[in-house]
């Protein structure tokens, strides 16, 4: 075979560049420490390695709306152990007003004290975390609760609506969604017990909804002004978990409802009404538990973030690991492979050399 000078040169380069790719390509990698750095030179683990990194980012996120949701759930079970602290030194209170030792001026002195709590109590349950109420339910952007002036609740009414309730008792009341108005059915006839309209501030029980309502800026509010519905949050691929409750069930429930008996038991002091005092007592006692069992259900979601936070932690080293099989160099394989070429590298540039100085005259 005849062998141009030109095919020589072209194939003494060529050999000289693959030589060279190949020591570069090594050094490339000994520097990054990293066997793969294009997904075509390794085509199958690269896409192992992406695949590993996706779950390595959605690890990550749960870890973060863990973070959320536990923080969430100990600022509320914190706000949970102050109001029954509350409730604590009402019941102490009912008790010693229950007392018939007890005078008008120690029971005003009494119900004095209980504004205060309930004022503490209403500050609990406006509380904010993340910048979100935290007891409206999914409003996280309304104050859920308003103040009720003891001193301002008057009788119960049976329902707010725009027409008068019919086939009513001697003695019944209703809202006039319309005008605001307060009616009582009184010698066969609606009067208004409210002609001027209500006074700010005023406050009565809605029977049929159960709550209390508050006149505030010309119109009735309900005291709850959130919603009973919770949000959760993805703790992984398919677990997630609740990480609010209502306002409404926690505070406002039938039986032990932490707003109405403070509420009643400081009218009740201020009235000087001792079986009313004692009335409040079980509703006190209610409320405690009813705050007792939310925490018990608190805690067991807690617990459960924990274990999903240890679990989150192992899989995000064994994906670690799993990654680092794949790409990582190993270093002493690599200097073996560059001492290698180099030799290789040095004997081309050797050979090549003696080949080019090769000529006619040498043998003439």
């Amino acid at each position: 075979m005849r062998v141009s000078n030109r095919f020589l040169y072209y194939q003494l380069v060529k050999d000289l560049g693959a030589n060279t790719e190949k020591m570069f390509k090594l050094n490339s990698q000994i520097s990054s420490g990293k066997r793969i750095d294009r997904p075509s030179e390794d085509p199958v683990g690269m896409s192992s390695v992406l695949i590993y990194r996706t779950e390595l980012t959605e690890m990550d996120q749960f870890q973060k709306s863990i973070s959320l949701s536990s923080g969430w759930l100990t600022r509320m079970d914190a706000v949970l152990t102050d109001v029954d602290d509350v409730l604590g030194r009402a019941i102490e209170l009912a008790t010693q007003g229950a007392s018939a030792t007890a005078s008008a001026d120690t029971r005003e002195g009494a119900a004095d004290e209980i504004e205060e709590l309930r004022k503490l109590v209403l500050g609990l349950t406006n509380s904010k975390y993340a910048n979100k109420f935290m007891f409206g339910g999914t409003q996280t952007q309304t104050q859920p609760f308003l103040w009720v002036d003891a001193q301002s609740l008057q009788a119960n009414v049976g329902t707010i609506s725009s027409a008068a309730p019919a086939a009513p008792a001697e003695g019944d009341r209703y809202i006039d969604a319309d005008d605001n108005h307060l009616y009582q059915y009184t010698g066969g006839a609606w009067a208004d017990q409210t002609p001027s309209g209500p006074q700010e501030g005023a406050a009565v029980t809605v029977s049929d909804q159960n709550q209390i309502f508050v006149f505030d800026q010309g119109a009735w509010k309900a005291q709850y002004q959130g919603n009973s519905d919770a949000f959760s949050i993805k703790i992984g691929k398919i677990d997630s978990v609740q990480t609010n409750l209502p306002g409404d069930e926690l505070f406002m429930k039938d039986t032990g409802n932490v707003l109405s008996s403070l509420l009643n038991l400081e009218k009740a002091l201020r009235d000087n009404d001792q079986d009313a005092i004692r009335d409040q007592l079980p509703e006190l006692e209610n409320a405690s538990i009813s705050i007792s069992n939310h925490q018990a259900s608190i805690g067991a979601r807690m617990n459960r973030l924990d274990y999903t936070t240890t679990v989150l932690e192992k899989a995000d080293v064994d994906t670690q690991l799993r990654i680092s099989m794949i790409e990582d160099l190993d270093y002493a394989e690599a200097i073996t492979a560059l001492t290698n070429q180099e030799t290789i590298y040095q004997a081309t540039l050797k050979s090549t050399s003696m080949i080019t100085q090769l000529s006619l005259v040498d043998y003439v």
